[in-house]
C-alpha cells in the first residue's frame, strides 16, 4: 500500500488566506484525525471550504467532516462505518482572517495524527507543510464565475436546474482540469443544468496544486398560481368555461392555455368552448415570467358532462316553504335525483318517478330556453323566454295546467310538453 500523504498545500493558497489540505494514496480508511498548529497572533481560522463529497453518504451530518480550533490548534476529524479510497484529491480549504502582518508558520501535531483503516489498524502517513505565509497575504491565483443562462426555481421535472455557467482561472499553471460537485459531476470548464444549492468546484493545476471555489447560482422564482374553472360543474348543452388564473405574480409574459382537446389559447385569462362530446379533460396553462422562468398547473380530469333533467307534475305553493315554486332538477350521478345511480346516455328529458337533484338554472344550462303554461281553456297563464326566475303558480286556482318547455344547447335542442297540477294555492 503507497504512503498516505498529507500535504497543507501553502504555495496554493488563494483568496485572502485560503490554504488547500490535499490528501494522497488513502485506500479503505474508516476514520482520520489531523491536528495542526497555527500562528494565532496572525491569524484567525475562519471556516474550512470544499469539504471532499467522497467522506459524506447523502449529506448525513453523522458522517461528515468537523473542523474546529481551539487557541492555536485545528482539528479535523471523520469517521463512518464505510471505508474511503482515495487517489489524490483535495481534502479542504482553510480560511484565514489575519489579525496583523509578518510570517505565519504552521506544524502538523503528528503525534496526535492518525489515519485508520477499516479494520481499526493505524497507517503511518507523511504530514507535509510546504512553507509559511507571508501576512498580508496576496494570492497570484483567482478564481471567477460567469453565469450565462440563469436558474429558475419552479415545479418543472429537473427542480429548477437550469443554470450554466463559466468557471475561470487566472495564475497557477495551465493546463487545469475542473471537476464540478453537482448532480452530475462535470468535467469541463462550462457546467449545464446547475441548481439553486451552492456548488464547489475544484480545479487542479499542473504544478500539482489543487483549487476550490465556490458557485453559488443567481435563481429566479417561477410564477406560483392555481388555476380555476368558471363554472365549477359544466353540461354539454352550455359547454361554455371561463378559466382563470389566480395568482399574485405580477411578472407574468406568456401563457399557453391547453385544455384536453387539442385547442390552446394564448391569453390570461380565457374562454373556451368545449366540443359536442362529454369526456374528461386535462387542462393545463405553462407560463413564462420576466424572468424566463417557466411553471405548469394542471386542472386534470374536468368534466363536460350530459345534461339530463326532469320536470316536476306537482307544486304547493302555500307558503311554506317546501315546493311552493316549480324547479325544473338535473339527474345523474354528482347531482342526485332519481336515477343518479343510473348512467344516462344523452342530453335531455327524462320521465322519472320522483324529480329530485339539483336545480336547472335555464340561462347557465341553455342557450335559450322558451316557457309557456296554459289552463284547460287554451289560454296562456305564464310565459318566459330564457327564465331567470321560477314560477310560483301565479296565484291560480288548484288544478290541472299544461305546459311547452322548448329549449336549445351548444350542439343539442328538445321540446317537452306535459302537465303540471297546483295543490294547496292560497287562492
Amino acid at each position: 500500500m503507497a504512503q498516505i500523504e498529507t500535504r497543507l498545500a501553502t504555495n496554493c493558497g488563494i483568496g485572502n488566506v485560503e490554504i488547500p489540505i490535499n490528501i494522497k494514496n488513502l485506500e479503505d480508511i474508516k476514520s482520520f484525525q489531523l491536528k495542526l498548529s497555527f500562528d494565532n497572533d496572525i491569524l484567525n481560522l475562519d471556516t474550512s471550504y470544499y469539504h471532499l463529497a467522497d467522506f459524506t453518504i447523502d449529506n448525513s451530518d453523522d458522517y461528515k467532516i468537523y473542523v474546529t480550533a481551539s487557541n492555536d490548534t485545528i482539528t479535523i476529524k471523520w469517521s463512518a462505518y464505510y471505508a474511503v479510497n482515495i487517489t489524490d484529491d483535495l481534502l479542504l480549504s482553510l480560511v484565514f482572517s489575519d489579525l496583523g502582518a509578518g510570517e505565519a508558520s504552521f506544524s502538523w501535531l503528528e503525534d496526535e495524527c492518525l489515519f485508520k483503516n477499516i479494520t481499526g489498524l493505524e497507517i503511518d502517513a507523511d504530514y507535509i507543510i510546504d512553507g509559511t505565509v507571508d501576512i498580508p497575504y496576496n494570492s497570484l491565483v483567482q478564481i471567477t464565475f460567469d453565469q450565462f443562462t440563469m436558474g429558475c426555481r419552479d415545479d418543472s421535472e429537473s427542480g429548477g436546474c437550469k443554470a450554466q455557467a463559466e468557471v475561470n482561472i487566472v495564475g497557477g499553471l495551465a493546463p487545469y482540469t475542473y471537476h464540478w460537485n453537482d448532480k452530475f459531476n462535470q468535467n469541463d470548464s462550462i457546467a449545464i443544468g446547475l441548481c439553486e444549492d451552492p456548488i464547489s468546484v475544484i480545479i487542479r493545476d499542473e504544478g500539482s496544486c489543487i483549487y476550490g471555489s465556490i458557485f453559488d447560482a443567481e435563481i429566479y422564482p417561477a410564477a406560483v398560481y392555481t388555476i380555476e374553472a368558471f363554472p365549477e360543474e359544466v353540461f354539454i348543452t352550455k359547454p361554455i368555461v371561463d378559466f382563470e388564473i389566480i395568482t399574485e405574480d405580477a411578472y407574468i409574459e406568456t401563457y399557453l392555455w391547453e385544455f384536453g382537446d387539442e385547442a390552446t389559447a394564448n391569453a390570461e385569462n380565457v374562454t373556451h368552448v368545449y366540443p359536442d362530446k362529454p369526456s374528461f379533460y386535462n387542462v393545463s396553462l405553462r407560463t413564462e415570467n420576466i424572468d424566463g422562468c417557466d411553471t405548469t398547473v394542471h386542472l386534470k380530469n374536468f368534466e363536460v358532462k350530459e345534461l339530463n333533467f326532469c320536470i316536476p307534475n306537482v307544486i304547493t305553493p302555500n307558503g311554506d316553504g317546501a315546493n311552493d315554486v316549480w324547479i325544473f332538477k338535473i339527474l345523474g350521478a354528482g347531482s342526485g335525483g332519481d336515477d343518479s345511480g343510473n348512467t344516462l346516455k344523452y342530453t335531455g328529458y327524462e320521465d322519472v318517478t320522483k324529480c329530485s337533484g339539483d336545480d336547472l338554472i335555464f340561462e347557465d344550462h341553455f342557450k335559450n330556453s322558451q316557457l309557456t303554461v296554459i289552463n284547460r281553456g287554451g289560454q296562456t297563464v305564464y310565459e318566459c323566454s330564457n327564465c331567470t326566475e321560477y314560477w310560483d303558480g301565479g296565484g291560480l286556482p288548484d288544478g290541472v295546467y299544461f305546459y311547452v318547455f322548448s329549449w336549445t344547447g351548444q350542439y343539442s335542442e328538445g321540446k317537452e310538453q306535459g302537465n303540471v297540477t297546483i295543490l294547496g294555492s292560497k287562492k
